[in-house]
């Protein structure tokens, strides 16, 4: 991993369910964290993290419950004198993949967990560099970062898309039982989640829907100045619930790799208004499992929401349409696709042996 995720985060989400249920499946799994990886930004001076690293070990980790057998570790690289040996290593993030690159063939036959088309801090060339390591397996989670990664590699590409904990996301509250007015959505201070675009219209909407009554939730303290109308959840310890309890859910963001707040919603049985971007096109087919508006169009993003409250038949076909077709991003599809490239590749290297 790039580093220790104290909060919720997506990609991290996806790495530590693939190695819970790996070792479900009997493999040996260890979780290894540089404390220097290029080109993050440290909030603390590297000294500090140093010493964390040795004062905090991993009792403090409280959003994902890892399996009792999992190690972890901190190290001070990635690199071959803090690695150790393995079958297969694993990396995600393009710097984690481009130290992974240069281990030796006893730490294992390496794979590229590729979660997102990661240009956003630039040095697009070492990016592209990390689809070219040497005997370096690239898996990508959806189909349109299969043809980026294919554009700029010279091998094929893997394609796993993300999916979700259906045990835990599921329809609890019928659909065609909920309240109209009811809408949930991800808050974030992060500029690329567009969060500003949907309040903007979630307030505009409120003037025509008077008894609209929104759940926001997320990660950050609340922002300030949220009208009484709208209730803010703060790492909420039943996010099921939330979207169980809604009719509609938002998704704003401007850039994805494949969001899984949408996916969850949709496993819950929200009717879901999402951004028309890469992202959400796994899923998001607009007029039949989603409804999709222009990234920033707030008028757009009001049109779309005005047709799902104004016609609960139409709220009910979306949301029930969505739910069919999410179904088949299944945990149990996804490690048994993983698991079976990674067996073949084991044997491959066997052979070759």
């Amino acid at each position: 991993m790039p580093f220790r995720a104290r909060r919720p985060m997506g990609g991290f989400k996806v790495m530590y369910e693939y190695a819970n249920r790996l070792f479900d499946l009997g493999y040996s799994v260890n979780i290894t964290y540089p404390i220097k990886t290029k080109y993050m930004e440290y909030r603390l001076p590297y000294i500090v993290r140093k010493a964390l690293s040795y004062i905090e070990g991993f009792r403090t980790n409280q959003w994902f419950k890892f399996r009792e057998g999992i190690t972890q570790c901190y190290v001070d690289t990635v690199s071959d004198k803090y690695i150790k040996d393995s079958d297969i290593v694993i990396a995600t993030w393009w710097t984690t993949v481009l130290d992974m690159g240069r281990l030796g063939v006893s730490k294992g036959l390496k794979i590229n967990l590729i979660q997102g088309y990661e240009d956003w801090i630039g040095h697009v060339d070492e990016l592209h560099s990390s689809y070219n390591m040497p005997a370096t397996t690239n898996i990508v989670v959806a189909s349109y970062l299969k043809r980026i990664v294919e554009q700029y590699s010279n091998s094929q590409a893997y394609l796993i898309p993300n999916a979700i904990d259906s045990d835990r996301y599921k329809i609890t509250n019928f659909i065609s039982d909920r309240t109209l007015g009811s809408v949930c959505m991800l808050y974030s201070t992060q500029d690329i989640k567009g969060s500003d675009y949907g309040l903007q219209a979630l307030k505009m909407i409120k003037q025509k829907y008077q008894d609209l009554k929104v759940d926001l939730f997320g990660i950050f303290p609340e922002p300030e100045g949220l009208p009484d109308w709208i209730t803010y959840h703060r790492n909420p310890d039943d996010l099921p619930s939330l979207y169980n309890s809604n009719s509609i859910f938002i998704a704003n963001s401007l850039t994805e790799g494949m969001a899984l707040t949408p996916m969850e919603a949709m496993f819950c049985g929200c009717a879901c208004v999402l951004t028309n971007i890469q992202g959400h096109s796994e899923y998001g087919i607009d007029n039949n499992t989603t409804l999709l508006y222009e990234p920033k169009n707030v008028n757009d993003l009001v049109l779309k929401l005005d047709i799902l409250l104004s016609d609960d038949k139409k709220r009910v076909a979306i949301a029930s349409a969505g739910n069919e077709f999410i179904q088949k991003f299944s945990w149990n599809v996804a490690v048994a696709k993983m698991d079976s490239i990674i067996r073949n590749l084991l044997d491959v290297d066997s052979k070759e042996k």
